[in-house]
């Protein structure tokens, strides 16, 4: 988001040792190469959301996809084979027509890879399309306690309103074809939001309670827009933001399931902690099992 923030700041990345002993039920397709037809009965789709955004992931793909993002934790719980494509700064281009510059070269566009036979596809898609990250930083301070009053900025109020309604037909152009691509597939939109709660705190969240409501309000309006067009196909929606509250950024360490405004250890920096991907992993498995 922010086109993910996949700038590599690090040098040098921990490759995780039990990448080999992902079982053969999951795929973690390379992304230069042309993708092979795969037989799986899930099919993840999308940006880093479905990845593992972490500074320590085996990047050996060039899209930052590990054992622990949520496509494969789901499709651990659930006992079913999944590929996933997913990858880190991934628009809604990049799913259906446009190939998407990675590490490792050029990804061919998602959707090749999705065979007419699967029966589920996730979509976590359009943060990057809005960037949303620069549509709402003007409501966060430099330092915690000070006032952005993004409230009366009336400039990104109207930035906000021409990325949302353009957001929406990039959603339907995809959605359609995702269902002209496997059209016995039941696709899952996966909202977005649950970074930032009620309150700010230092670091994570330098906003003010009274600009709280507006970024909350941004998150509700984007999964609005994420939710109407899952509709619109004939998909469905799979809440994140409504599980997610009282476990954004601001939390303790042990509720937290996304990283706010700086970087962690392992975790960039608005983006999923491992406890979230084990949390959206269990959301999307009760959706995709019911």
């Amino acid at each position: 988001m922010l086109r993910d923030v996949f700038v590599w700041r690090r040098a040098v990345f921990v490759l995780i040792v039990g990448l080999s002993a992902l079982t053969s039920v999951m795929t973690l397709a390379p992304a230069g190469a042309a993708p092979a037809a795969a037989s799986a009965y899930y099919v993840a789709l999308g940006d880093s959301r479905a990845t593992v955004a972490s500074w320590t992931a085996p990047f050996v793909d060039g899209c930052g996809r590990g054992p622990d993002s949520y496509p494969l934790l789901a499709a651990t719980t659930l006992g079913v084979s999944v590929t996933t494509r997913a990858c880190g700064g991934a628009t809604t281009a990049n799913v259906t027509t446009t190939p998407q510059l990675t590490l490792h070269g050029f990804m061919r566009p998602q959707i090749e890879a999705l065979p007419a036979q699967t029966r589920v596809v996730t979509l976590s898609i359009g943060g990057n399309d809005i960037g949303w990250w620069g549509l709402i930083s003007p409501c966060f301070a430099p330092i915690f306690g000070m006032d952005a009053r993004c409230r009366t900025n009336t400039s990104m109020a109207s930035t906000i309103d021409t990325a949302l309604d353009g957001l929406a037909p990039k959603m339907d152009t995809t959605l359609r074809a995702v269902h002209a691509k496997a059209p016995s597939a039941r696709v899952l939109v996966v909202g977005h939001g649950g970074y930032y709660g009620a309150k700010g705190c230092p670091g994570q969240a330098n906003i003010s309670d009274a600009d709280v409501p507006v970024v909350t309000r941004f998150f509700d309006r984007f999964n609005d827009v994420l939710r109407s067009a899952a509709a619109r196909s004939g998909a469905e929606f799979v809440d994140i933001a409504t599980p997610a509250r009282g476990h954004d950024a601001c939390a303790p360490d042990a509720l937290r399931w996304f990283q706010g405004n700086s970087d962690a250890l392992t975790v960039q920096a608005r983006h999923p902690t491992p406890l979230g991907r084990r949390a959206m992993a269990d959301i999307v498995a009760s959706a995709i099992g019911r």
